[in-house]
């Protein structure tokens, strides 16, 4: 599999999210700490630690195929 591949795997895996949980792991995935996060969405961080969670946990279970493939792309 061709890293494009692998990338449109992902991004499709996150716009598959529901909308809470995509909104708040991009912030994430764009390096806001949960504090900033919680600012800007005017929710608690503790809000946002839970959807970051959920979101991780549907990615895991979306690409366990991939996760061999991703790790050096996310990891370098």
């Amino acid at each position: 599999m061709v890293r494009e591949d692998i990338y449109q795997e992902l991004y499709l895996a996150i716009t598959e999210l529901p909308e809470d949980c995509r909104e708040i792991f991009w912030l994430y995935f764009q390096g806001k700490n949960n504090k900033e996060i919680a600012e800007i969405l005017e929710v608690s961080p503790k809000t946002v630690d839970y959807r970051i969670q959920q979101a991780l946990k549907q990615l895991r279970l979306d690409l366990k195929d991939y996760l061999p493939l991703l790790l050096p792309i996310l990891f370098p």
